[in-house]
């Protein structure tokens, strides 16, 4: 034995994994320093020089070049002997310890020395090699479903596996029990982005430029980055992100993809419906537009074409009209008419026009058919339409807000009585769950019954979480700041479209609704809901009587008994 450890080539070989499997093992310093006592144990000269380190996985085969600079070693006779501090640091898959045994079948490897045991080419240290390597391997495939497991188990609960998104930071409290809460620091300035986006005035790229500059958003500090601003790519991100409405997809233990519901206890920075607006708006399936829209103009932005489907674009025009020769031309770049040739700054009293047309890109569709449309006729179309179907009086809207704040008040102890019955519910469907996997464990049910049943509970769980959801997600300020805003706007419509800028335009644009398009010179608004509700309203109580809001008596037709007796019309809804 003393004669044939000399004449064996030793080699040490020392790993560690940054990743879970390896969270156990001692450091790479550690097993060379532990290699060097195994050697000196068994009468071997080893140096640290000796000792190959690396720092990758073993769990994949011909993933690690220094391992494989090893078995090249021993298959070309230079080495016959491995020092390692465990079984495991050679291998924890079945290729790589097939291969160390391939390797003793051929003569070319003579002993493997770990500290728990001396390993050489008889068949009892072979199958105890291969036993420890495949126990290894039973570890990683082990922690590999208890991973997959725990991920499952916290989408459940209603927290995305992973880093925390914008706007939200993760708790590191007790394990098994943490969560999301919102970012003291950041919650609000994300909002901000959300809210800004949702008026259809602002692109992503001035978004990016608004939290730099004036919101000073930034990363969160760790160890190794953060602290700096917010990238482009990752406002995209965000804004595509269903985690900031409530919701998130994940896929379950069979990998099908399945949607979850963001746990009650983490706010929402918008609702469900503002989030499918907002991907309506970065284009088709969510996907984001390239174009920049570099100058402001109130139709743009929210607004498609309605033959196409593509975007809508506007620009100016600058024309001038000749005083000799009365010809109309543009006269940007130009220092003379092209008619009379004369110079224009020696022009006496020139007309200069100004006009602003809007038309389909038609990058979608080259020979789409839509042509040009000045702004001053959208304008007007809009004007004609709010004075009659949406405008009101300031009577009218007093009245319908005295009248919604008294039902909103009796809804909302309503709404009370029903979140505690629907928590009433869901603690009762949690609890037949928990039953169901006691009894799963217990062995008292088959696999058939329980995965039916199974089913069943998690639908019935889930439809009470969304209920609850939608309940909790919307607050009666909130819907009745909605309501001044939506009836003051109604008041003051007409007037905005006739006289407003481009601030108050789009204002207007965005309280109306959302999907915009442009045909036949026409521009159509799908109303959002309480302007649909309210639009309804007003028809159907002009129908009954034609008397309703009468132009010439408008301060005190609030008082009339047509006025009084039409009204609770707009009730309903």
């Amino acid at each position: 034995m003393q004669k044939q450890t000399y004449e064996i080539v030793y080699r040490g070989y020392a790993r560690k994994s940054t990743e879970a499997e390896d969270r156990q093992a001692l450091s790479i310093e550690s097993q060379v320093s532990e290699d060097i006592k195994i050697a000196a144990g068994h009468n071997i000269v080893l140096s640290e020089l000796d000792i190959l380190r690396e720092s990758k996985s073993a769990k994949n085969a011909f993933g690690r070049a220094i391992f494989e600079e090893l078995v090249k070693s021993i298959e070309d006779g230079k080495v016959q002997g491995i020092i390692a501090w465990h079984a495991n640091r050679l291998s924890r898959n079945a290729i790589d310890a097939a291969r160390l045994i391939d390797l003793f079948d051929k003569g070319n490897l003579l002993e493997i020395v770990t500290q728990q045991q001396v390993f050489r080419n008889t068949p009892q240290d072979k199958f105890m090699l291969t036993l420890f390597c495949s126990q290894a391997k039973m570890e990683n495939d082990n922690k590999s479903i208890d991973v997959r497991r725990g991920l499952l188990k916290k989408c459940e609960m209603g927290y995305p596996p992973g880093v925390a998104k914008v706007g939200y930071v993760n708790d590191y409290g007790e394990k098994g029990k943490r969560c999301i809460l919102p970012d003291s620091e950041r919650f609000e300035l994300v909002k901000k982005l959300w809210e800004m986006f949702l008026t259809g005035k602002y692109s992503v790229r001035k978004l990016l430029e608004y939290s730099d500059k004036t919101l000073g958003l930034r990363t969160i500090q760790r160890s190794k980055e953060g602290g700096k601003p917010i990238k482009l790519s990752r406002i995209y991100e965000m804004l595509k992100d269903p985690f900031y409405a409530g919701f998130f997809y994940a896929k379950d233990e069979h990998g099908t993809p399945v949607r979850y519901l963001v746990n009650r206890s983490v706010p929402r920075m918008i609702t469900e419906a503002e989030y499918w607006r907002v991907q309506a708006m970065l284009g088709r399936q969510g996907r984001p537009c390239p174009s920049v829209n570099k100058q402001s103009f109130a139709y743009t932005g929210l607004t498609r074409c309605g033959s196409c489907g593509g975007a809508v674009t506007a620009e100016h025009k600058y024309q001038l009209i000749c005083s000799s020769c009365k010809k109309k031309f543009a006269y940007p770049n130009k220092t003379q008419c092209p008619g009379c040739c004369i110079n224009i700054d020696k022009m006496d009293k020139p007309v200069y026009l100004h006009y602003i047309y809007y038309h389909c890109t038609k990058r979608r569709k080259p020979d789409c058919p839509e042509g040009c449309v000045q702004e001053g006729y959208i304008d007007g179309f809009m004007a004609k339409h709010a004075e009659e179907k949406l405008q009101i009086s300031p009577a009218l809207r007093d009245w319908c807000l005295n009248h919604f704040e008294e039902i909103l008040a009796d809804q909302k102890k309503t709404k009370l009585d029903i979140q505690l019955s629907w928590e009433r519910e869901l603690g009762k469907k949690q609890k037949e769950y928990d039953e169901l996997l006691k009894m799963k464990m217990r062995g008292t049910i088959d696999d058939d019954d329980f995965l039916r049943l199974k089913a069943t509970i998690k639908g019935e769980i889930e439809q009470a979480e969304k209920t609850l959801s939608s309940a909790n997600g919307i607050s009666t300020e909130k819907v009745l700041d909605e309501a001044r805003r939506t009836f003051n706007l109604m008041v003051e419509i007409a007037d905005i479209f006739k006289n407003g800028g481009f601030e108050e335009k789009t204002n207007a644009l965005s309280e109306l609704g959302s999907n915009l398009t442009l045909k036949d010179k026409i521009l159509n608004v799908r109303n959002k809901k309480l302007i649909e509700i309210l639009e309804n309203g007003l028809f159907e109580a002009r129908e009954i009587n034609k008397a309703f809001e009468p132009r010439n008596s408008e301060a005190g037709k609030d008082k009339t008994e047509v006025f009084a007796s039409v009204c609770p019309t707009l009730l309903p809804g």
